[in-house]
């Protein structure tokens, strides 16, 4: 549905500005990138040169032959923090000034702090059309309200402006249609599908997301959801806390079923310890993943003891159990004492779950 006319006055380069097609999606898996892809295909099918920005697949089924008329811009390499990560490269489809440029995720921001919202606007005034993809989560207004339907916390978010001054096309899907793409594998892969069906991913909340897209549309959010101020309890919360230590995992995949079994919300919160090693940033790469794949929250702490760093969000979060993984030699353990007993000893009140595994030394 067409929400505003786009501008289509003079760009920057002398063309006509860009017009900008997002594909609003209800939540996560419902078919943004598909329509995207389509509409793409059905512009290159014509007299227009459309080219591909950026196309994410999170590791699902290939999109097959669906863009292969069409030409991928090379994605930059942004180094942060010694490891290497591929983005858009605005001005390398500035340089090739196409017709049209497909861009998905329109809410990211890149390792070195890019907003492809603005890239994708510096597109725009140097008269290159836009095709983009969104979640309603991120829309501005919206994401502490969605934030309180799904319990996932706030996301990155991009200006209600920004989006309304282009054309907009809903894409929704219903709840079951969704939820057994996920049982599939065409969403996420195959480790993340029970958690993400229990949690944000409930009938409830993806109806409850596509109400409130349809109500963004129209204008009438605060009416729509008045009722989430006076209804809606604090839900239980369970943390999974992680270090840069390879076995996180364990602990994310302990906490995410913990979390689904009492239908409580997940916090994945990895503490940045200042202890001079060398932060593994793929490794942190890997546990914010699995945070998106069980449907959790991420949250990033720095802090010199760990023990007292989750404490403290464990407090602020008022949540009921924490997952910890126990780390180091027995003699270290016995000294210093684990994570899980110092967390104990600082909160008494929070249950703390460790998983362990037995060092030689």
């Amino acid at each position: 549905m067409a929400n505003v006319i786009p501008n289509r006055s003079d760009g920057d380069a002398g063309r006509p500005r860009g017009a900008l097609v997002t594909f609003l999606g209800t939540a996560p898996g419902v078919g943004k990138t598909y329509r995207m892809l389509m509409e793409g295909r059905r512009r290159a099918q014509g007299d227009e040169t459309v080219v591909i920005g950026w196309v994410e697949r999170h590791g699902r089924t290939p999109f097959g032959d669906r863009a292969l008329p069409l030409v991928v811009v090379p994605r930059r390499q942004v180094m942060y923090r010694g490891a290497a990560f591929e983005d858009l490269d605005a001005a390398g489809v500035l340089e090739r000034q196409p017709d049209v440029v497909l861009i998905d995720e329109l809410a990211h921001t890149s390792a070195d702090g890019h907003k492809r919202y603005e890239e994708v606007g510096e597109l725009l005034a140097g008269g290159v059309d836009v095709l983009t993809t969104l979640n309603v989560a991120n829309l501005m207004s919206v994401r502490d309200t969605a934030a309180r339907i799904t319990g996932a916390g706030a996301l990155e978010g991009v200006p209600d402006e920004f989006v309304r001054a282009g054309e907009i096309v809903l894409v929704d899907l219903a709840p079951e249609a969704l939820r057994r793409r996920i049982a599939a594998g065409q969403v996420f892969s195959a480790d993340g599908v029970g958690g993400a069906l229990a949690r944000y991913f409930r009938p409830a909340n993806l109806a409850a997301l596509s109400d409130l897209a349809k109500a963004w549309l129209e204008g009438t959010v605060d009416e729509t959801f008045s009722f989430l101020e006076r209804e809606r309890p604090d839900r239980t919360k369970v943390i999974a806390g992680v270090s840069s230590s390879p076995r996180g995992a364990a602990v994310i995949q302990r906490a995410a079923v913990l979390a689904g079994d009492e239908d409580a919300d997940l916090l994945v919160v990895h503490v940045d310890l200042a202890d001079g090693l060398e932060r593994q940033q793929d490794r942190v790469e890997q546990y914010r993943h699995m945070a998106d794949d069980v449907g959790a929250r991420y949250r990033e702490v720095q802090g010199t003891d760990a023990a007292a760093s989750l404490t403290n969000v464990a407090i602020d979060e008022h949540a009921k159990r924490l997952v910890v993984g126990s780390y180091g030699s027995r003699l270290m353990r016995l000294v210093r004492g684990s994570v899980a007993s110092r967390i104990r000893r600082r909160a008494p009140t929070i249950e703390v779950v460790e998983v362990r595994w037995t060092s030689p030394t």
